[in-house]
């Protein structure tokens, strides 16, 4: 599982990159303009750099509605056990 932090600074460098996939791709409705291709290119040409963090955490996918149970069972657990608060955004809600 890949979860990317973006700077400002590189967010108009996807925003450019998006504008030259359109134009490449405006004919193909099923073309896709995916981040970590994207990252990669622009990896292999040394335009940016990357850094990896870790975490020990579990990540929950919800790809399927069959997914849905079980990743709502699982974050239950999670309050349950202290590490995740019933409302995560109480803190900057209020």
């Amino acid at each position: 599982m890949n979860m990317w932090g973006l700077t400002p600074k590189f967010i108009n460098i996807l925003e450019q990159g998006f504008i030259e996939f359109l134009e490449k791709e405006v004919s193909n409705i099923k073309s896709e303009y995916l981040l970590p291709i994207f990252i990669g290119e622009l990896l292999k040409e040394n335009r940016i750099k990357v850094k990896v963090l870790e975490t020990k955490d579990k990540w929950f996918g919800v790809t399927y509605k069959e997914d849905k149970e079980f990743v709502k069972t699982s974050f239950k657990e999670l309050i349950e056990r202290g590490e995740y608060r019933e409302n995560l955004f109480e803190d900057i809600l209020n």
